[in-house]
């Protein structure tokens, strides 16, 4: 098999070092592999602002897209990535060879993250906002437990999200939903309700490939010879 290019996406509060461990394997393996950074994350928060949304986000991948001229490429998104790479998509569709979301977003049009999370959640992360003056939500630390101590320090750059990503709602033309390989994984350890209901859901949609992994939600952190090994062989 020849290499592949892959784009790797983070979730939310992260970094994009939150998938070295994943890209280093990948690598090895012949990918190349590109690790988009989003602004006001990371490495990039000296960025921050409140003006911060998910269309900033969007655009931050599509800007590696045409600057690198990316074509027939996989696409891979974990937690609020899912979110960021469904938009993605829907714009590139027809360069687009694979999809994959890891315990990820998977918005329809109209949707934002908070209608996905339920009331209860977007409650207690409107109040965690409130505390920042409104404009991000601080990192939760239950995240890191299960990762392993060698690559804790993966998390530790961990930053307050911008609220706004959270509430813009999507804009999908559904041409995302024309890409005939995809592939759902979730995490299943802990698992959210809302990540265990996109997997039963896809589960039984014959449109995608779907499965579950022993992990909490930072698989990319707890198992990532497991997640690059799911990876190349999906992509093959």
């Amino acid at each position: 098999m020849t290499g592949r290019r892959i784009v790797l996406v983070q979730g939310a509060w992260g970094s994009s070092a939150s998938w070295t461990p994943v890209a280093d394997l990948l690598r090895g393996l012949g990918h190349q592999v590109f690790v988009p950074s989003l602004t006001g994350l990371g490495e990039r928060t000296h960025l921050f602002s409140g003006a911060i949304n998910l269309e900033t986000h969007i655009a931050d991948v599509a800007g590696l897209i045409e600057a690198e001229g990316l074509e027939e490429f996989v696409l891979v998104g974990h937690s609020y990535g899912g979110m960021v790479i469904t938009g993605v998509a829907d714009r590139f569709s027809s360069r687009i060879r694979t999809l994959i979301y890891l315990d990820a977003f998977l918005p329809s049009d109209g949707q934002s993250a908070l209608d996905l999370l339920g009331p209860e959640i977007a409650l207690a992360n409107l109040a965690q906002a409130g505390e920042l003056g409104g404009v991000a939500v601080p990192p939760p630390a239950r995240h890191a437990t299960r990762v392993p101590e060698p690559l804790r320090h993966y998390m530790t750059g961990r930053s307050p999200h911008p609220f706004a990503t959270m509430i813009q709602k999507i804009r999908l033309t559904g041409a995302h939903e024309t890409i005939a390989k995809r592939l759902y994984v979730s995490a299943n350890i802990d698992q959210a309700a809302l990540f265990s209901g996109i997997y039963k859901r896809l589960n039984a949609d014959p449109g995608w490939m779907s499965m579950e992994v022993p992990s909490g939600h930072m698989l990319q952190l707890e198992m990532p010879d497991e997640v690059a090994r799911i990876i190349h062989e999906f992509i093959g």
